[in-house]
């Protein structure tokens, strides 16, 4: 009974480390990421080439990516080697694919090839991609029709029934020009995301085969006779920048030491840039970055690579002031926020150092005030299985639960075996485990 109990105990033990292990290696498995749906592209900007004047027509895609598509992006680009690490890779690239179909969508140019690599015979086929970072939003020529070269042109099957040719006639000479159909054609376009990595065994130092993943298809976005373009509304206010994970880098030489942090931008800010890029009017500037060092005043410090639109990137960034000594006890507190043509935001949360603050996580958006920042609580991990219960050792506190339940089951039932009472074979009467003989009949007992 004792090797039977030992055995028991033996297998939930087993079963109990396999699920830690389990939940752990998925959680740093790249294969178990989720790649959303991406919306219908209807973010685009035709230029009409204008025949008379020698222009082809031009097509350019903005492509707006989900957050936790950008975040994943901008994690591998803020630092490729931790990353490849982190999920055992030797390579890894994540993309946006696009498809087009002429006049309906019965004609999509996708086929298996493209299940393998995230790249095909160019944009001439209809197959134009873009290549994720830290980004949201990517503003990428989607066809140019100067590389169209005539009927006998094997570039732009796809589109070539809605391409007309003009002349053009310069000075002394004459060419072709190109223009898409618009009033009688319309292009259908779609996209999914596609991601490809190869694993690393650092103990064999092998590497795996390429492996592939991509999402659904989106919706259709048209463009032509029958066009669903979408340009968003004009902004009038930008939402606040969200950072986390604060950071002293400390100087090895004269110069002073600076501020390292991550950045997460709200996708309405993103889409404010696309309305920038649509219609061409406003733009922005750049960050604004404060920070505080052992309770003093706000100080304006530089964030590197951050004028322009470079502001909205995700990702790591560098906060630095060459007038401002900082030390690796010192007391500092960071905040930032966007600057562009319609005012600049409101801060962002604050982050603090050596003195107890908020590292707050991407997602929380509470916005302090300049004279009481907000202090959140701690945060903890939450499990993955049911989204809100804390994780001891890497499990679901539920399945500790019912691993004990399991346990105390096993446990009564052994112990009801064990001291459970047997008959005698003759009269049927119950005696004890130390009986020799039948209490009733005298019958000996075995």
């Amino acid at each position: 009974m004792k090797r039977l109990f030992s055995i028991f105990l033996s297998l939930l033990l087993l079963l109990s480390i396999f699920s830690i292990t389990a939940f752990a290696a998925e959680e740093n498995d790249i294969s178990k990421f989720e790649l959303p749906t991406p919306k219908a592209p209807n973010h685009f900007v035709f230029t009409d080439g204008d025949a008379k004047e020698g222009h082809h027509d031009d097509l350019r895609m903005i492509m707006v990516a989900d957050p936790e598509v950008a975040l994943l992006a901008a994690e591998y680009n803020r630092d490729s080697e931790a990353f490849r690490e982190k999920y055992g890779l030797y390579y890894f690239e994540i993309a946006m694919q696009y498809d087009v179909s002429l006049d309906n969508e019965e004609n999509w140019q996708h086929n298996e090839e493209w299940d393998t690599q995230y790249y095909n015979d160019g944009i001439g086929q209809g197959y134009p991609y873009t290549i994720i970072r830290s980004e949201m939003m990517e503003d990428f020529e989607f066809f140019w029709l100067t590389y169209y070269e005539g009927s006998d042109s094997n570039t732009f099957v796809p589109y070539k029934p809605a391409i007309l040719t003009e002349k053009f006639v310069g000075d002394g000479y004459e060419s072709d020009v190109y223009s898409f159909d618009v009033e009688n054609h319309s292009l259908y376009i779609r996209c999914r995301y596609y991601m490809e990595w190869e694993t690393f065994d650092a103990e064999k130092n092998e590497i795996g085969s390429k492996q592939s993943k991509f999402s659904d298809w989106s919706e259709s976005a048209i463009f032509g006779k029958n066009t669903t373009q979408i340009v968003p509304e004009e902004p009038t206010t930008y939402e606040a920048p969200i950072i986390s994970d604060l950071k002293i880098v400390l100087s090895e030489g004269d110069e002073n030491s600076h501020l390292e942090y991550v950045q997460t931008t709200p996708e309405s800010v993103w889409l404010a840039n696309v309305y920038y890029y649509m219609k061409d009017e406003g733009q922005f500037d750049g960050l604004e970055t404060q920070v505080s060092i052992d309770g003093g005043e706000w100080i304006e410090f530089d964030t590197a690579d951050a004028g322009g639109d470079w502001c909205l990137w995700n990702g790591s960034r560098s906060a630095f002031n060459f007038d401002v000594p900082i030390e690796e006890n010192s007391n500092v507190k960071l905040r930032i926020r966007f600057t562009g043509t319609h005012g600049p935001s409101e801060w962002s949360n604050v982050l603090e150092l050596g003195g107890g603050g908020t590292q707050e996580i991407p997602g929380q958006t509470d916005e302090p005030t300049d004279e009481k920042p907000p202090v959140d609580e701690p945060n903890e991990d939450k499990c993955s299985l049911c989204g809100f219960c804390p994780v001891p050792l890497g499990l679901c506190i539920f399945i500790w639960i019912a691993i004990a339940l399991a346990v105390i089951l096993i446990v009564v039932i052994i112990i009801v075996i064990a001291t459970k009472k047997k008959k005698c074979p003759s009269c049927k009467t119950k005696y004890g485990k130390k009986d020799k003989c039948c209490p009733s009949c005298g019958q000996r007992l075995k």
